[in-house]
């Protein structure tokens, strides 16, 4: 395809129009790198500003996403009901969306995060760090702060296989009563950076949970941080 330099619609949007129809029409299928932005501009036959502002556009709706120092992709677009993340039953323990457990130790509460649990200084925190991955590629980073008192000897292996409130209700007999959710953004910081792969200040979506027993004792504190652009969230009310 050629740009019409006659027609009265900005060249930038002609480029934007021709990479949506290759997308709609599955000829770039979700994962495609597409061509540099000077490919692009070469056969356009226009400046690799008007390409870049094309480009950007299109990684803001979410059609587009980029990745440092390999190029530009064609998103996912999965969905996930954020009611499933919220009570943790979204597959977490399937091959579809499988979790990598980054680190998995018993230790001393912080200040933080003992305010949350309700906790003194020199209780104990099962803390857990994962990774949820899709197509062998992180789009999840996952931090639990877990209650040590109220599930003593729970081992790493025994959330490898299961939903982590599977083995609450199966092992220790815990009735889980209620989570408060908090909704949130935040730039990306050098560690979310690297472990996401995407550049230092790419927006992020941030979900926490504070989660409760029957007897009202905060069992865990997680918080979830999530790429934009590898999926729609969604929350489905019934009215």
């Amino acid at each position: 395809m050629l740009i019409d330099k006659e027609l009265s619609i900005p060249l930038y949007k002609q480029i934007k129009d021709y990479i949506e129809r290759k997308i709609e029409q599955g000829e770039w299928i979700p994962g495609y790198q597409l061509p540099t932005e000077k490919e692009l501009a070469e056969q356009f036959h226009v400046s690799t500003i008007t390409v870049k502002r094309a480009i950007l556009d299109l990684v803001n709706d979410g059609s587009l996403y980029r990745q440092s120092g390999k190029g530009t992709f064609v998103s996912t677009h999965m969905e996930y009901d954020l009611a499933e993340l919220v009570t943790m039953q979204d597959g977490s323990a399937t091959n579809d969306h499988p979790h990598k457990t980054v680190a998995f130790s018993v230790t001393q509460v912080d200040n933080n995060i003992a305010k949350i649990l309700h906790l003194h200084k020199g209780n104990k925190v099962i803390k857990i760090h994962r990774l949820k991955l899709q197509n062998k590629k992180p789009i999840v980073i996952e931090y639990s702060y877990i209650n040590e008192k109220l599930v003593p000897m729970l081992k790493q292996a025994e959330i490898e296989n299961d939903l982590l409130y599977n083995v609450f209700s199966k092992k220790y007999g815990l009735q889980l009563d209620k989570a408060k959710v908090y909704i949130s953004t935040m730039k990306a910081a050098e560690e979310e950076a690297q472990l996401l792969n995407v550049e230092k200040g790419h927006p992020l979506f941030v979900l926490e949970r504070h989660t409760t027993v029957e007897e009202k004792e905060v069992i865990e504190y997680s918080k979830m941080i999530m790429l934009f652009e590898e999926a729609h969230y969604y929350l489905e009310v019934k009215l």
